[in-house]
């Protein structure tokens, strides 16, 4: 029985080769699409699961609550690690733990790369694969290096015992690879292809008691409990330190300290957004919730198209259900018959869309810096218990319905002629109408993304990045250095330094104004010709003056928005300000408003504070935007003559900036993709259904036309139906797009161009032309067609 319902499939799909065809990709995607977004679901359910002992890892950091705000901070003055392993049961731990930027030479190749400092316990409490050698930190010299990094630079795995050498100010600090483990994955905490002993991270091991006692020099600090040690008793020994840490760093003062489980930690950093968390994070809600959303959406299409089509083939049936019917068949079996041929039909689309789903998990990592999401069969059994369940809903939804329905019936107006398949039905309306809207939707999403990638390439962020290269500096005598050799490059504009820069470094401070009015606010150290340098526009007041070592101490300039927090009006120049309590200022210029985190988050106070040559951590650079990438290869160029052993570093401000709006681009791609899937099997929907009802008026047709009607008159008659399900779904769709694109940009930008007329217009137009190109094709084949074969036919 089975092999005559596999042949009858077979035969029925040859039958109606263009529909099956466009069922079968449109299907395909569709699972494709959803095995997608289930696969990174997946991974982002597992963010940190490889370790084992996660149950038992902690961590410490504080809280900094101003009037308004509360923000956590993932680390932990120095000497707290100390103090803390004193007072620890038996069997405890705790884990101090620097991650930070560093230059590497491996023969002659030279590299940057992220490098852990830890405890030597670290490797025994956190899972880490060893795949050669040890992962025993206790000799200052070793370092461990992962896969990836073994396979890039020494071209084998086995590389123990072979050096390697970091670059510290251009001086060398070489290490012996001890171990080679299996990288971290992108869901994983730690993402450093380097580890090595965390006494390392003091360059003068002379200095480590002094650092190892500065509270105001932070570290992150796990700790490993097993139970001897309340948590309640640490929180009460870590609430004695509030006061000498707060002493230490009045611009950072802490109102309580806290212990956090590691299970978790990672989406409340994000979440929190805590502003010490020196640690990888998974990926935003929104990136796993929108995946979901697009799949169930185009499956739904999927499945109800191939619902319409199976009801308009199966048109051409009706003899044979009649038939089979008349000589005993049950109406069970042709359930079960209907149902066979649906399950095969989505099974061959299950095999397609697992081709399809690699390509689309490849393209999905390409919009996600660093993520690698890939489909696991080897030991990943949920996988295939998704898979069956995906299947076994797929085949319920698209052939349940129709098999039901054509096999109710009666055998007797089937062969007499008088039964015709309904191609008018509230319920086949209502699928169209559902898929068209999704469509108008996808469209939507499309056009939306794209004018608001426009939109926020044009926006005024209140600094110019597209001519600006910014250049690290391992120490300040750097500075004067470049410098100088840069004077006299005439396609550089201006040069400055700082010790923080825009979109890229900047920290928090607590301020009060006069009027009692007390807010944090983001600062950034700047030095000379700054504000000329990135583009940031004076409105009021001075600049900093030159070396004028009274703006260094208690001078300030604002941006707009500063003002307007604290109410100071039109005339906040000259206006008297403290920091953190302790440190009086004065305003004396005010910038346009300048938003140092593009628009993913609201326009905040900033405030800009005056530093000396001797605090710069970057050289910044301006030419114009014709030139950026010839004035960056010549920067590099002084760079290594002057310092040939160290690795240039510099880059471009707007890679930061393109970096991001470059996810505007792809979201662009990937929605037009889906639209142009959803419109596709919608037309193929809308064909069916106006074949359906055509086929119910033929005579009616054949008779008009001889009494004289026009064709334009029977067109509009033909095609009544069809423009108000149209009509309908475009109001549908319209809302519903405009909810869905609001609801996910809002999630994402605080700063967005919400959908207007425009937009939604424009994509009506589109699915109207496509549509009723449709409609008009079949309208007119019919209405051309000669009356008597039509009467006859009857």
């Amino acid at each position: 029985m089975l092999t005559s319902y596999f042949r009858l499939a077979i035969r029925t799909f040859l039958k109606n080769k263009i529909p099956f065809l466009i069922n079968l990709i449109g299907m395909s995607i569709a699972l494709g699409c959803c095995i997608t977004a289930y696969v990174n679901s997946q991974y982002a359910a597992e963010f940190d699961s490889m370790q084992e002992n996660a149950a038992n890892i902690y961590r410490i950091g504080f809280w900094q609550k101003s009037k308004d705000h509360s923000y956590p901070y993932g680390v932990t003055p120095m000497p707290v690690g100390n103090l803390i392993r004193e007072t620890l049961g038996e069997g405890e731990q705790v884990i101090q733990y620097i991650s930070k930027g560093a230059q590497f030479r491996i023969g002659d190749d030279m590299f940057q790369s992220r490098f852990m400092y830890v405890d030597p316990i670290f490797t025994k409490i956190f899972s880490i694969d060893l795949l050669h050698g040890t992962l025993d930190l206790k000799d200052k010299s070793q370092i461990l290096i992962s896969d990836k990094l073994a396979k890039t630079y020494y071209n084998s795995l086995d590389v123990v015992g072979q050096p390697l050498t970091q670059i510290i100010s251009g001086m060398p600090r070489d290490y012996v690879v001890s171990g080679v483990y299996k990288a971290f994955p992108f869901n994983s905490s730690f993402t450093s292809d380097l580890i090595t002993s965390y006494d390392n991270y003091f360059e003068d091991i002379r200095e480590k008691a002094k650092v190892e006692n500065d509270w105001s020099r932070w570290t992150t600090t796990f700790l490993y409990l097993n139970g001897s040690t309340p948590i309640a008793s640490i929180n009460t020994q870590l609430a004695n330190y509030i006061q000498t840490q707060n002493e230490a760093r009045p611009d950072l003062m802490a109102s309580e300290f806290y212990v956090e489980p590691f299970i978790g930690m990672a989406s409340r950093a994000q979440k929190q957004r805590n502003q010490g968390h020196w640690m990888n994070m998974p990926l935003p809600p929104a990136a796993v919730v929108a995946p979901f959303a697009m799949a169930g959406l185009l499956l739904l299409v999927a499945c109800f198209n191939f619902m319409n089509n199976a009801i308009a083939v199966a048109g051409n049936r009706l003899k044979e259900i009649g038939i089979r019917k008349v000589i005993g068949g049950r109406r069970k079996e042709l359930i079960l018959q209907f149902l066979s041929e649906t399950f095969i039909f989505c099974f061959f689309s299950m095999l397609l869309s697992l081709v399809l789903a690699e390509y689309f998990t490849a393209g999905w990592n390409s919009i996600w810096a660093g993520l690698e999401i890939k489909i696991r069969y080897a030991d990943n059994m949920v996988l295939f218990i998704v898979l069956g369940a995906l299947l076994l809903f797929t085949a319920l939804l698209a052939g349940g319905y129709s098999a039901f329905y054509i096999s109710s019936f009666k055998p007797i107006q089937v062969l007499k002629g008088t039964t015709q398949l309904g191609g008018g039905n509230l319920l086949t309306k209502s699928l169209l109408v559902f898929q068209f809207s999704i469509s108008l939707a996808a469209v939507i999403f499309a056009l939306a993304f794209y004018t608001n990638s426009k939109f926020q390439k044009e926006y005024d962020l209140g600094y110019s990045y597209n001519n600006v290269v910014q250049v690290p500096l391992d120490n300040p005598q750097q500075f004067e250095q470049l410098k100088n050799v840069l004077a006299t490059n005439s396609k550089i504009s201006s040069i400055s330094g700082s010790q923080h820069h825009i979109y890229t470094s900047s920290y928090t401070a607590a301020i009060r104004a006069e009027n009692q009015i007390e807010k944090e606010v983001d600062v950034l150290n700047v030095g000379d010709h700054y504000f000329e340098t990135v583009n940031v526009r004076l409105i009021a007041g001075r600049e900093f003056g030159v070396d004028r070592s009274s703006d260094m101490e208690e001078s300030i300039i604002v941006n707009e928005e500063f003002t307007r927090v604290f109410n100071l009006g039109a005339d906040a120049v000259g206006k008297r300000m403290m920091m953190n309590d302790s440190i009086p200022i004065y305003i004396v210029g005010v910038v346009i408003d300048v938003y140092l985190r593009a628009l993913f988050e609201p326009l905040a106070p900033v405030a800009f504070r005056y530093v000396p040559v001797e605090n710069y951590n970057y050289l910044i650079a301006s030419t114009t935007p014709a030139q950026l990438i010839e004035v960056n290869g010549e920067i590099k160029k002084a760079w290594q003559e002057l310092y040939p052993t160290m690795l240039y570093t510099g880059k471009l401000m707007e890679q930061d900036m393109v970096m991001v709006l470059e996810h505007f681009d792809s979201v662009v791609l990937l929605y037009t993709f889906l639209g142009i899937v959803a419109i596709i099997m919608s037309v193929s929907g809308l064909y069916s259904l106006v074949s359906l009802n055509l086929q119910k008026r033929t005579k009616e047709f054949g008779i008009r036309k001889i009494l004289g009607a026009s064709l334009s008159h029977m067109t509009l008659q033909a095609s009544q139906l069809f423009l108000i399900i149209m009509v309908v779904s475009f109001v549908v769709g319209s809302l519903m797009g405009t909810i869905m694109v609001n609801g996910l940009m809002s999630t994402v930008w605080e700063y967005y161009e919400a959908i207007n007329v425009q937009v939604i217009s424009m994509a009506i137009i589109i699915l109207f032309i496509i549509a009723m190109a449709t409609i008009g094709f079949k309208i007119l084949k019919v209405t051309k067609a000669n009356p008597v074969d039509s009467l006859r036919y009857e």
